[in-house]
């Protein structure tokens, strides 16, 4: 019995990966189809755009002010009770609307699903992580990567298909039903997720403010929020510029989910491009690359133009996250990764809460097309900073 500890071990560990991201892709799908219904409800509800960037905001605010908690608790106590209670945490927000159909309680439901999500987004990728050195942590965030681009493809389409033919108020309960199959999933595997991750916490005495202290976090950081602005401000308004176009549900859906797919293509070829470019040069090019093609969105009204487009910017975008999270966990200090990771959200989530605010009023105020451009000007001012830095340049 003790002699088969090393060899099933190795078996066990690969056995628990893979079953993970069976249950982040259903957790995940849910969770993105949720966002999407919740969008195109608001403006089937009245919503203006200054409500819907409003509304966006709302899923930021717990993960901004919870996210380096989540990561200290995922560092000192283990994974386990963390993502179980996250994802029980984020069902209740993605089927609340179903009970209550209202403006003020899809607020309500951003808020609740933006707190279950975090709790949980944050220790999958602390475990992740902690699955492995070097090429293999590499590997294995990249497949999570993956998982989670096959769920930006699933949730928004599947959430406009069911819009289309059943309705918005009904669709929450498909979603929520979703989302329930994976805490269900997540409970009967709870014995393979190790309760504690670390052997030790780390060492006392350390602040987060040490974190920023380090050049190569604080730019990865940087890049880190640029990322997160440009896949936020995408989600939010492409449903809304597809909607003011007069795109059918089912489109907006098919223009997301091109995004995604492209998302699934990059993040298949990553491991190539970091072997040839490097991990941070690779991060630079992919956000210049979505900037171009932010600034080509209101240009164009056809599904077939526009998916080509979003495929393309997707390629792009899909290749920030993965490699952010990679970068966040290698430049953290020992102990620190979930802690490090957590930060990361944090920042990524204030400027959740603040740019969708400010942008909606600018697109309450201007129109749609300004909002895509200044994004472009965000994603390659931010991109540039942190290509002078990574060059050396003061």
């Amino acid at each position: 019995m003790p002699d088969n500890s090393t060899a099933s071990g190795v078996r066990s560990q690969l056995i628990t990966i893979v079953q993970l991201l069976c249950v982040v892709v259903l957790w995940n799908s849910a969770y993105k189809g949720a966002r999407v219904l919740n969008t195109l409800y608001a403006l089937e509800l009245g919503a203006t755009p200054l409500h819907i960037g409003l509304l966006l905001a709302t899923y930021g605010v717990f993960p901004l002010l919870l996210a380096v908690k989540a990561g200290r608790i995922a560092d000192r106590y283990g994974a386990r009770v963390p993502i179980i209670l996250g994802m029980m945490v984020c069902t209740l927000g993605a089927v609340l609307p179903w009970f209550a159909p209202t403006l003020p309680l899809l607020f309500v439901a951003a808020a609740v699903t933006g707190l279950g999500f975090i709790l949980g987004q944050v220790a999958f990728q602390s475990l992740v992580g902690s699955l492995g050195e070097g090429d293999a942590r590499t590997r294995n965030f990249n497949n999570y990567a993956l998982i989670v681009a096959v769920a930006d493809f699933v949730g928004p389409v599947f959430a406009g298909f069911s819009i289309d033919h059943a309705g918005h108020v009904p669709t929450y309960l498909f979603l929520g039903l979703l989302s329930t199959t994976s805490v269900i999933a997540i409970i009967a595997l709870a014995k393979r997720v190790p309760r504690h991750r670390l052997p030790a916490p780390a060492p006392a005495g350390q602040r987060m403010t040490d974190l920023f202290r380090d050049v190569d976090m604080r730019r990865v950081l940087i890049a880190s929020a640029v990322v997160m602005t440009a896949i936020d401000l995408f989600q939010l308004y492409i449903p809304l510029y597809g909607h003011q176009i007069g795109l059918s549900a089912s489109a907006i859906g098919v223009v997301l989910g091109s995004a995604a797919a492209a998302t699934f293509v990059s993040r298949a070829l990553l491991p190539i491009l970091s072997a040839r470019y490097s991990e941070e040069k690779t991060l630079l090019y992919a956000l210049f690359l979505a900037a171009a093609m932010f600034t080509l969105i209101p240009f164009f009204t056809s599904v077939v133009v526009l998916s080509v487009i979003c495929f393309t910017l997707g390629l792009g975008m899909g290749l920030g996250q993965p490699l952010t999270v990679v970068l966040c966990y290698r430049y953290a200090p020992a102990g620190r990764g979930g802690e490090s990771l957590g930060l990361r959200i944090a920042i990524n989530n204030s400027m959740h809460v603040v740019v969708p605010a400010l942008f909606g009023a600018v697109g309450a105020a201007l129109g749609l097309a300004p909002v895509f451009w200044a994004n472009a000007c965000v994603i390659a001012a931010g991109n540039w900073y942190a290509r002078k830095r990574s060059a050396g340049t003061p």
